[in-house]
């Protein structure tokens, strides 16, 4: 099947679902159908959860038992100070954004286009904030995270996976560090604190799809493990972890709790996610963050959880969970990130044209619980190559 029917069999699909993922072609070209599966949710590997997890003060984590895992207490790392810029920044006159965008205390730090790779799968090309111009700029870097604070990114080159990652100073554009673990990454993300990293490891290409092991319903991608590092020192330990059964996607990258003290790992089955602690051995879920929901994920205050629908749509529904309530039923295809516990960064279409082929004409909005609607951004074209997908910070 080529490139341009995997992408038109996907719009299909999502259009009569009524739900548009942000990153809609890399997840068509990065995973290829797999025959005789069983039907799995779709999952979309969150851009948001590095900025929803810094917004998140300190305290007690709750934790719920999966399964036979014992529960164990989890102890808090205190996450950056949040910063007293809330400017709202937008820029519509750009079908690509070129300056700022931003709002309470998150902000578009990066975002990428995809592109088809020349052994399949995709290429992405990233365009990075620099608070020098004020604008964002275009990268060689095949893969990259910003931290909390907007200081410093982690910076990959290509091609993936690749034996080291830099520490890039967004005030200078340079280099200041390059960290080797002795395995190939292929991707990286921020902890909480803005200190740490988790580096994921792959034996191939992460962004080209490969073939389950041991079956249709064997674990696919070529994940090996991961380590997490101190950005300042480099020091990290390296640690096993095969692709998860029940995975499809070849991009299986780890990410982190809101508490900054676990990793998780995406499933395409139930739960959504699953937990390890930071030397990988298996954790309970902290309350609510394994449940299917939207990118945006849990509000920083961790009360209010976005879901798609109702249908017909579009429409997202936030749960307030201290009351079991619904809080506001939204007008959007997508709850992006939490710009504060009042207000997210959201996809959404023209009203009017918000069906058949006219839900992929959407764009970047700010919308508060009340339904109060502010763009962005300008429009684009989800369901196309080369259309941008944001990566959400804390600033």
């Amino acid at each position: 099947m080529n490139t341009e029917t995997q992408i038109k069999n996907a719009c299909a699909h999502l259009s009569a679902r009524a739900h548009v993922p942000a990153d809609l072609t890399d997840r068509v070209l990065g995973a290829a159908p797999a025959p005789r599966r069983r039907v799995r949710r779709s999952l979309g590997y969150s851009l948001a959860a590095g900025a929803a997890a810094v917004l998140v003060g300190a305290g007690a984590v709750a934790v719920t038992t999966q399964g036979s895992v014992p529960k164990r207490p989890v102890q808090t790392i205190a996450p950056v100070t949040l910063s007293s810029d809330t400017s709202l920044r937008t820029d519509l006159g750009s079908t690509f954004p070129r300056h700022l965008v931003a709002a309470g205390h998150t902000a578009v730090a990066a975002y990428y286009t995809a592109h088809k790779g020349p052994s399949g799968g995709i290429r992405r090309t990233w365009y990075l904030y620099d608070p020098g111009s004020g604008t964002y700029e275009k990268t060689p870097w095949a893969y990259l995270d910003v931290a909390p604070g907007m200081h410093q990114a982690a910076v990959i080159e290509g091609p993936l996976p690749a034996p080291r990652i830099g520490i890039l100073d967004l005030a200078t554009q340079k280099v200041t560090r390059w960290i080797s673990i002795g395995q190939k990454v292929g991707g990286v993300a921020w902890a909480p604190d803005g200190r740490r990293l988790v580096l994921t490891t792959y034996a191939k290409d992460p962004d080209v799809f490969s073939p389950p092991v041991g079956g249709p319903d064997g674990p696919a991608g070529s994940r090996t493990g991961f380590a997490v590092v101190d950005s300042a020192t480099g020091r990290g330990t390296f640690h096993a972890l095969p692709p998860h059964p029940g995975t499809i996607g070849p991009r299986q990258d780890l990410g982190w709790s809101r508490s900054g003290a676990l990793l998780w790992a995406p499933t395409e089955t139930d739960p959504a996610k699953v937990f390890y602690d930071l030397n990988g051995r298996p954790q309970p879920a902290p309350a609510h963050e394994a449940d299917a929901m939207e990118e945006a994920g849990l509000s920083p205050n961790g009360r209010l959880q976005p879901k798609f629908g109702p249908k017909p749509g579009p429409a997202v529904t936030i749960k307030n969970l201290t009351t079991g309530k619904t809080a506001a039923i939204l007008p959007v295809e997508q709850a992006a990130a939490w710009a504060d516990d009042g207000q997210l960064f959201a996809i959404g279409c023209s009203v009017k044209k918000c069906t058949g082929k006219g839900e992929f004409h959407n764009r970047l909005l700010l919308v508060t619980l009340h339904g109060k609607i502010t763009p962005l951004t300008g429009y684009r074209r989800s369901d196309k190559l080369g259309s941008w997908v944001p990566l959400f910070t804390h600033r």
